[in-house]
Parts: structure tokens; sequence; C-alpha cells
């Protein structure tokens, strides 16, 4: 007992030490100089003794009153090392000290409590058996309803956070140890507020489980913030979608986990022409709107972000090849319905390029190439579309060995860009295309295809399948469109198959369309390799009421004044010269020339490539005949294209009334 009589010795409470049996072993001066009785001695020896034999049922602690009510002893078990009760500690105070320590721990309680009631905290004590024992007052007030247990208290928390929670009260109760977690809980209102809860274990003499005591505050305000930041740092501020820093977090996480996934290029055609054409407060607008577009078509986990100004990507996780194929036809079609800002609307439209990580490669710069490549060329036959990378020699060779059965696999199909009469701003005709949608390459551009058709001969298969496909089309459109023209490209190659006439002649007598709505364009360079078998062809069709046209005029090298000789009823400017004439003097020029020296010679012209109003103004005042190009329309398949010359052509009437009744 050494160390317990060296540290009570100058204690100013009055302390003495009793042993197992009862038996004052120490006291320390303040003890003695109270000056106890014998009396009182031996009742406070009595109640020691009590407390010995209590002891060895139950440590415990417990208060007499010594004198008559003068001095009360406070008794209480000295534990040793083993957890036995080795001694009792007795304190003793004079009744009025107790009291009036009463009186100061009751003002302490009275103050704590007004803490409490009156903190932004919400304070709740459970029991060791985890039952709730304390509610502040604020609570009650706030919710209009007082949990009666701790299960009444997760039905506050949201159903996604109430595991969390469950969680660290049971480690809280297994560990002591303190446990922190944020929740949404339901405010008075209904709605889901932020909080953060911090629980601590409270431990008594005996090393035993008291209570816990709860701490929750509202942390709605700092969330807020927090959002906000991360807001800054990983999202764009136009668009909303994630930003670069985050997309080259998404993309680290997801090779860090293994996971496969198609990376997507996507580029929104025209959005520079936009831009300069309406305004950089239009830019914005339709930037916002395309990526609510692509937004809506996407699944849960897959991530959109913007890396550039006008550069988009897609990462889709665990995505197929065919699931890719219909999520970019859904993402391209999406687009096929313009955009409207402030009354004026706006076309535009969508060209992907898709890779795949680890099967394109297991480096994702890599991987980013090759889908940056994939777009590029999509862009370069002609946009509005999308394409999956492959290496140049496969897929090659699975164009050359498929294309021969694309007819009969219904793998073809046509789209149809309209011609423009300039000076009624009607559609004049329509110039049919062919494009070919592989199961597994994609879009193929026909750049891709119709050489290698030359080469083996098929492309006379491929342009009779044209020809009887759109004159069937035009013929159905008849009512609803009399004089539409029909624009098919002829390959030099053919002007060489003098049984081209013969089919010609069939096809039109088959379709009933009639001969002089028929275009069949030559371009310029194969004109020239074909000269004489290609005039002797040309006059043949014409015999037959079907006009010539010569494509893509000024790339060739010829002169106006040989083709005065051909049997040409229409010449198509190239779009290289179209480009550039309204800030190229020299290009508005070359076009000036043609247009005059054309006409000299009874040709009409059409200029090919026509973006921009400011072109189609200077090709009205050259006096050219008609145009065709992305200003009025891309190429469309047939239910679009319908839809498009029914509006166009119902606005062009609109507007030709009305310059004349002014």
């Amino acid at each position: 007992m050494d160390k317990y009589t060296a540290f009570f010795h100058h204690f100013n409470e009055a302390v003495a030490i009793l042993n197992g049996q009862g038996t004052m072993i120490y006291r320390n001066p303040a003890f003695a100089g109270l000056a106890l009785s014998e009396e009182a001695e031996k009742a406070l020896m009595a109640a020691g003794r009590g407390l010995a034999k209590r002891m060895k049922e139950q440590l415990a602690a417990f208060q007499v009153e010594l004198s008559g009510g003068a001095f009360v002893a406070g008794l209480s078990p000295i534990i040793d090392e083993r957890g036995q009760a080795a001694a009792i500690l007795c304190v003793l105070r004079r009744q009025a000290q107790a009291e009036e320590l009463r009186a100061r721990l009751a003002e302490a309680e009275r103050r704590l409590q007004l803490i409490v009631e009156h903190s932004n905290d919400y304070v709740f004590i459970f029991s060791r058996d985890r039952q709730l024992s304390y509610i502040p007052p604020s609570w009650k007030g706030k919710m209009n309803w007082q949990p009666a247990s701790y299960d009444d208290m997760l039905a506050f928390v949201h159903p996604d956070d109430a595991p969390v929670i469950t969680q660290k009260l049971a480690n809280l109760y297994d560990t002591y140890e303190t446990q922190t977690a944020e929740f949404r809980k339901r405010d008075e209102h209904g709605e889901w507020i932020w909080m953060e809860a911090s629980g601590k274990a409270i431990i008594d003499e005996a090393g035993k489980l008291d209570c816990v005591i709860v701490t929750v505050k509202n942390i709605s305000e700092r969330k807020q913030y927090e959002e906000k930041l991360r807001q800054l740092a990983y999202f764009d501020s136009l668009t909303g979608i994630a930003n670069r820093i985050y997309f080259e977090r998404q993309i680290g996480e997801l090779i860090a986990s293994g996971t496969p996934f198609a990376l997507c290029y996507l580029d929104f055609d025209k959005f520079k022409w936009i831009n300069d054409h309406f305004s950089h407060q239009a830019g914005d607008y339709f930037l916002r709107e395309a990526v609510k577009r692509v937004s809506r078509e996407l699944r849960h986990d897959d991530f959109f972000a913007r890396i550039g100004g006008d550069e988009f990507v897609l990462l889709l996780p665990n995505v197929t090849k065919t699931e890719m194929i219909a999520l970019a036809e859904r993402l391209v079609s999406s687009f096929h319905e313009p955009f409207y800002y402030e009354k004026q609307l706006i076309q535009s439209t969508l060209s992907i390029g898709i890779a795949f990580f680890p099967k394109d490669s297991d480096r994702i710069e890599q991987v980013m190439k090759y889908a940056d490549q994939a777009l590029y060329e999509v862009k370069e036959r002609g946009r509005n579309g999308y394409a999956f990378y492959r290496p140049v020699e496969h897929r090659r060779i699975v164009i050359e060995q498929d294309l021969p059965f694309a007819i009969m696999r219904g793998q073809f199909y046509l789209c149809y860009q309209p011609k423009v009469r300039l000076t009624q701003g009607r559609a004049m005709g329509i110039e049919a295309l062919l494009r070919w949608r592989h199961p597994t390459l994609g879009e193929i551009p026909p750049l891709d295809f119709i050489p290698l058709a030359e080469e083996s001969g098929f492309i006379f298969e491929i342009t009779l399948w044209v020809l009887e496909r759109a004159c069937c089309q035009v013929k159905e459109w008849e009512r609803k469109f009399p004089g539409l023209k029909l624009a098919v490209n002829l390959s030099p190659f053919l002007l060489n198959r003098p049984e081209l006439v013969e089919h010609v002649k069939r096809i039109l007598r088959e379709t009933e369309l009639a001969p002089d709505r028929l275009i069949l364009e030559v371009t310029e360079s194969g004109l020239m390799e074909n000269i004489e078998t290609g005039r002797h062809i040309l006059t043949e069709l014409q015999q037959l009421g079907v006009q010539a046209a010569i494509d893509d005029f000024g790339t060739g090298f010829s002169s106006l004044a040989y083709i005065r000789n051909l049997p040409v009823s229409l010449l198509k400017i190239d779009r290289s010269f179209i480009q550039g004439i309204a800030e190229n003097s020299k290009d508005a020029t070359i076009v000036d020339t043609i247009i005059h020296l054309a006409k000299s010679l009874d040709i009409e012209v059409l200029a090919e490539g026509v973006e921009t109003e400011s072109q189609v103004a200077l090709l009205s005042q050259m006096d050219c005949d008609y145009a065709q190009g992305f200003y009025f329309s891309r190429s469309l398949e047939a239910e679009k294209l319908q839809q498009w010359l029914e509006e166009y052509n119902r606005s062009a009437a609109f507007s030709h009334r009305k310059g004349e009744e002014t």
C-alpha cells in the first residue's frame, strides 16, 4: 500500500484506506485533522466490512453518513493487477461540503444540458445493450417523433447508408474504438440531407462498457462545397460532363481493374461552322444539347467526357461489338433531328471512331490513336457515321472477300443528296450514293471498295443494282415530287461496256421511269481516259433521252472547247474550287469563268460542296444554275430525304410567294 499512502499523503481531501476485513490501515493528514469520534470510526469500519463482503460477489461503490449526518463517506474498491479488490478507498467529507459539491454538480449538469439542447449537433446516448437512453430535445422538436430504439433511428437513414451505420455501431460495441460515418437522413420536410455521426464508447472503472455517446451534426453545407470543388476539378463547366482530368483518372481505374472497354472519339460535325455562322452563344447551346442527346443513349456505367474544345470521348466498359454497333447507330440517328436555337434551325451530324482495349492494343496510347484513325476514316467518307479501327491489311482482305456477296447479303443501301435550283430555291433533283454497311467492319466508305469493284469487274453489277433501286424510288416519288431528276454515278470502266445502254433501256422500261428524268454522271478525268468509247455510249444514251453530266469538273485538265463536242447537258464544278470562293478571289474568278463559258455552250452548271450562305450568295450572283452540298442537306436515306424534300419545297414555295407579293 506504500504507493497509495505516498500518493494520498498531500491530498486536501480526507482519505483513508481499509483492508479486506474493514480495518483502517491508513489515514492521510487531512483525515486525521477531522478528529472523528470513536463511534464514527466504528461506523466507517462497519461499512467497510459490509462493502468487503459485497465486493466478493460484485465490485461496487456506495456512500454512508456518519456522526448523525455530519459527515458523508464515499467507499469504493481499489483494484489490483489481477482485477481483484485489494483494499477499500474511503473519501470523507463534511455534509456541508458534500451538499455544496452536489449543488455544483447539479449546476454543471444544468449548464451541460443547456449546451446540448442549444447545440447545432445532436447528442444521443445508447446503453450497453444498445437501447436509446437519451434523445436531445432539439431532435424531438424538429422531427415531431421520438424514436424508442436503435431500429427506429435507422428509419431516418437512407437505405443505401443504413448498412454502413449498422456496421460502424457494431464495431464500436465490439472494439470500443471511436467510429465516424457519413450518411443521409430525412429532415422534417422529407428531404435527404447529409449528416456525420461520431460515436465514442464510455468505459467504467471496471473496464466495462458503460454507454455509447453518438454526436450527429449536419454537414450538408460542407458536402455542397465539396461537390462544387469536385465539379470544378473533374467536370466541364459548359456541358456538365467529365473533363480531361477525370477521364484520365477513369481510364486508369479501368486499366488497373483489368476491365475491357471500348474507347470512342466523337466529333460533332460542323461545330466550327455553327460558331462562325451563328454565334459562340449558339455554339455553346449546341454543345450542351448535343451532349444531352448522347447521354440519353448511354448505360449507367458508361463514361462521357469532354477532353478539349471540340473533343469528346466515350469509355464503354464490358461492351460487345454487337452492342457497340447498336449504340453507334442510335447515336448517329439521334443527330438526324435538327437543333433549334432561338427559332434558328441548326443541322449537324455525328461521327464516331471506335477502338477496343485490350483487343486492339494493351497500350492505352495506341488505343486512343486507333480510335482517332477510325474517326478520321469517317470524316474522309463524308462524316455522319461510325467506324471501327481495323488493321489496313486485314481490312482490305475482308473487303475483297465480301464485296462479291454484298448485294446478295443485303449489305448495300442507298442514300440521296438533293440538288437545288438557286433561282427558285426548289429541289430539282437528287444524286444516288452507294453505301456499304458491313457486319464486322461497319460503314465502309465508297473509296475503299469502288476501286476494288472496278478492278474485279464487279462494278457493272453494282451499277445496275444502284440504277434499279434508285429508278424505282424516284418513280415511287413521282406524284409527290413531279419533275424530280435522278443522278447516278457512272464508273469510267463502264464506258468500255457497250451492253450498258441496253441494260439502262431495260431498267427504264421495267421501272417506268421517263428517260429524261435520269442523269448519268461521269468524272472528267474518267471521260478523258475513255474519250472515244465514252462519246459513243453517251451519244446512244442521249438518243434514249438520258442526260449526261461531267462530274468533278476542273480536276481533269480538259477544256470546255473539247467538251462541247460531247453530248453533255450539265457541268458539276468540283468542290475544291467552291470551298474558297468567298475568301479567294482566284477561285471565284475561275468559277465565274467556268459558269459563263458553259452557258455560252448551252450547258447548265451545278456547284458541288456548297457549305455556307456566302457561297450560295456568290454563286447566285454568278448565275450558277444549281448547287449541292451540306448547306442544304447531307446525304439521307429515302425516308429522311422524302421528309426533307417536303419541308424544303414547302418552305421554298412560301418564300417565292412572299417575294412576289413584295
